[in-house]
């Protein structure tokens, strides 16, 4: 699903953010990973992506590679099959899906707490990450938002320090790549979580600046925020 995030909600999500770091965070949580809706924010997470209106989004329109082909830069590689994920974060990501899915505010801040630390869900750090999500969503009680989370994690991922303690496993694979990179098969997958209009916005200052997701290879849930 497609949301665009005009300026009311990119509004409330810079007042959360601000208000939030402000007071010491309710409580601590931990952990982070899986997706399932789209939609999009502007400041206050360092980006700004106005209601997009999927104006001078054509097809092929400004890709630099051809249409179904990657570019042949050092772009990291992107996974799908689900049974290579190390067994923690496999459980990890799936733990946070059941959570976002159940709609359930106790259920997901339970799968919040299993991380220490606790998630990193503001540019600041600091914050309830409910009352983050709650700040963020288009709705009262942080559902969209959640049912963003399920469409980033729907998505393919790729891994930073693959082989190492500190490797991290990310979603979606497409906040990682310039957008001018993307082929049109990838860019169906984007449009799953962006607007045209939005993904444009993106494409304009070069890099991905909507939600992403952070698993780390011992199953802690790192983040999920938005920005570069």
């Amino acid at each position: 699903m497609r949301i665009s995030i005009g300026a009311p909600l990119f509004a409330a999500a810079i007042a959360a953010s601000l208000s939030l770091c402000a007071a010491p965070a309710a409580s601590a949580f931990g952990l982070q990973s899986p997706p399932e809706n789209g939609r999009s924010p502007s400041n206050g997470y360092g980006f700004t992506i106005p209601g997009g209106d999927g104006s001078s989004v054509g097809p092929g329109a400004g890709f630099a590679n051809p249409p179904d082909e990657p570019s042949a830069s050092s772009l990291p590689e992107v996974h799908y099959d689900l049974s290579t994920l190390p067994p923690p974060v496999a459980a990890m990501r799936e733990k946070i899906i059941a959570a976002a899915r159940s709609g359930d505010e106790a259920q997901m801040r339970a799968v919040i707490g299993l991380s220490s630390p606790a998630p990193v869900f503001s540019s600041t750090g600091d914050g309830d990450p409910i009352d983050i999500m709650k700040t963020a969503s288009g709705d009262s009680g942080g559902l969209e938002v959640q049912a963003i989370l399920l469409d980033v994690l729907d998505a393919g991922w790729v891994v930073k320090g693959e082989g190492t303690p500190q490797a991290r496993y990310i979603w979606p694979y497409f906040a990682e790549f310039p957008p001018s990179e993307l082929n049109r098969r990838q860019l169906v997958e984007v449009y799953r979580v962006l607007t045209a209009g939005d993904f444009e916005q993106m494409r304009s200052v070069g890099s991905y600046e909507f939600y992403r997701l952070e698993i780390g290879a011992d199953g802690r849930w790192l983040m999920f925020m938005a920005g570069e």
